[in-house]
């Protein structure tokens, strides 16, 4: 897989397609969602999940957990790391593991932190518009933007999945997810999108397959906090991805609690320290910030160069 395309596929992607709807009575409009997201079978993901963002210096956190290993363990951590792709390996450690999302009629706040960097991600699907913030973690690096749907969807094309790629099969296979009744629709890659390679365990640039889990009580504009943008008529309630053809390397992303209670202003607000950029104008100065942050808290303006 083309580590572009596999980072673009860590951040929550900023891709809504928004259509207005008449909500059942049951349907979630406001509360607080949590997710988590893991990668079964990475060693990394074993020991990055015991990482905890609200004790800080998550740095020094991953050191002190390498150093708790017995020899026995490092050593079994070795070998299975071995095993791994470059690129799996690099998503472990930028991963966001866990997430929030405050939900409010047409408005919602995701944020998140992953080990390098922490993230913040408002979006209002009746206008089309939102707010995104990346900040590094243990230096004061950031950069915060405005989109628009139209816009960002034109350059995250890689990371959304639509039939054109993906033979879609829906199921009658259920299951509650969070609390919700979830339904489960198979989407795989087409041989006419597949990468050419045939090597066990090769990466192509998009995902081999997914399972996807759907339910009528979530609205279809959450889908834009998701690590990968399908479009589903229902609120997605957990992503399973899979990388390569023997599905060993994946990464699964499910709603772990949903809340119904209010959601005041303050939880959909973002504080900005500095400019905020425009993706229309400045994709590749945002670009440039946001990578480098991504990959170790370099690239974006300190806050002492913001004030």
């Amino acid at each position: 897989m083309h580590t572009r395309s596999f980072l673009a596929a860590l951040l929550p992607a900023t891709v809504v397609l928004a259509t207005s709807f008449t909500p059942p009575a049951d349907t979630f409009t406001q509360g607080v969602i949590t997710t988590r997201v893991s990668l079964p079978g990475n060693p990394y993901d074993k020991m990055l999940n015991r990482l905890d963002p609200a004790k800080g210096d998550l740095q020094g956190q991953v050191q002190r957990l390498a150093a708790s290993l017995t020899p026995a363990e490092q050593q079994q951590f070795q070998a299975e790391a071995a095993q791994l792709s470059p690129a799996m390996t690099m998503g472990a450690f930028m991963l966001p593991r866990k997430g929030t999302l405050y939900c409010r009629g047409s408005q919602v706040r995701a944020t998140t932190d992953a080990l390098s960097y922490h993230l913040e991600n408002f979006f209002d699907s009746a206008k089309n518009t939102g707010l995104l913030l990346l900040a590094a973690q243990d230096k004061p690096n950031q950069v915060a933007y405005t989109y628009d749907a139209a816009t960002v969807k034109r350059s995250w094309q890689s990371i959304v999945v639509t039939e054109v790629d993906y033979t879609v099969k829906p199921t009658t296979e259920t299951a509650l997810v969070a609390g919700l009744p979830s339904q489960k629709t198979t989407y795989t890659l087409k041989s006419s999108a597949a990468s050419t390679s045939t090597d066990p365990g090769e990466m192509g640039q998009k995902p081999t397959a997914l399972d996807v889990w759907t339910s009528a009580q979530i609205p279809a504009a959450l889908n834009f906090a998701h690590p990968v943008y399908v479009k589903e008529k229902q609120g997605i309630t957990k992503l399973v991805v899979y990388f390569d053809k023997e599905r060993k390397q994946r990464m699964v992303y499910e709603f772990a609690s949903v809340q119904r209670k209010p959601v005041t202003d303050q939880d959909l607000k973002i504080k900005t320290t500095g400019p905020v950029l425009d993706y229309a104008k400045d994709e590749m100065q945002i670009a440039g910030q946001s990578l480098g942050i991504m990959l170790g808290g370099a690239g974006g303006p300190s806050r002492q160069d913001q004030d």
